[in-house]
């Protein structure tokens, strides 16, 4: 993935599933995921035409200039591109994949940005594999983007991909011990057993002050 807000989101999606094929709804917990909410979205499966979104975050209804809740997102696509995706989104529900999506959404006068979107399967509470669980991020950061209405897009690339066999992210402890490794190389410390054992001196082998008589300053100067 190329954008941070979708590698995170499939970070946090991979560690609540905890091994199963999908977390439910009921675990997914916003305030987890504050900083990437404005661009996240559900979608429910009423059947293989129809994948309507059930909430989008503010983040996205502002970059399109449009409510989502309720629309059908296969039908902002043109005809190839919406079977594609169909596809890729069945494959989702079913086979529990993951889909990555990177697309081209342009305004009527011709201006154009690049999307990265991020499809992962997610269950209902009753079990079923009926809501997926995403992203859609702009790639290109344009000024206009938001004052413009994106009127068509199209599908440039589209990767289904075993989340079995994507790197997993490390957790937060492993995190913070390689920092504290790069930044302080490990210093060797004596055992506490090698310090029992240890004897203590004698008496001619300690230590002790010796008071030393110097001569004044001025003395030495005089000589």
């Amino acid at each position: 993935m190329k954008h941070k807000n979708n590698q995170a989101l499939f970070d946090y999606w991979n560690a609540i599933r905890a091994g199963r094929p999908a977390p439910r709804r009921g675990e997914i917990e916003p305030g987890d995921i504050r900083r990437i909410l404005p661009y996240v979205f559900i979608l429910e499966r009423k059947d293989r035409d129809t994948y309507r979104f059930r909430l989008a975050g503010t983040g996205l209804c502002s970059t399109y200039g449009m409510e989502f809740r309720g629309h059908n997102m296969l039908s902002m696509w043109s005809d190839d591109c919406a079977e594609n995706l169909k596809e890729a989104l069945d494959d989702v529900a079913a086979n529990a994949t993951v889909s990555v999506v990177e697309y081209t959404a342009a305004t009527n006068d011709g201006r154009e940005v690049t999307f990265e979107m991020i499809l992962l399967p997610l269950a209902h509470e009753d079990g079923s594999m009926t809501r997926v669980l995403g992203a859609a991020v702009p790639i290109d950061q344009f000024a206009w983007i938001g004052d413009r209405l994106l009127a068509r897009q199209w599908i440039d690339r589209l990767r289904r991909l075993d989340p079995e066999r994507m790197p997993k992210a490390p957790r937060p402890a492993e995190v913070i011990a390689r920092r504290i490794l790069a930044e302080r190389p490990p210093v060797a410390v004596a055992s506490i057993a090698s310090h029992a054992s240890r004897k203590p001196p004698l008496r001619s082998e300690r230590s002790y002050l010796r008071l030393v008589k110097t001569t004044p300053a001025a003395r030495e100067d005089r000589g």
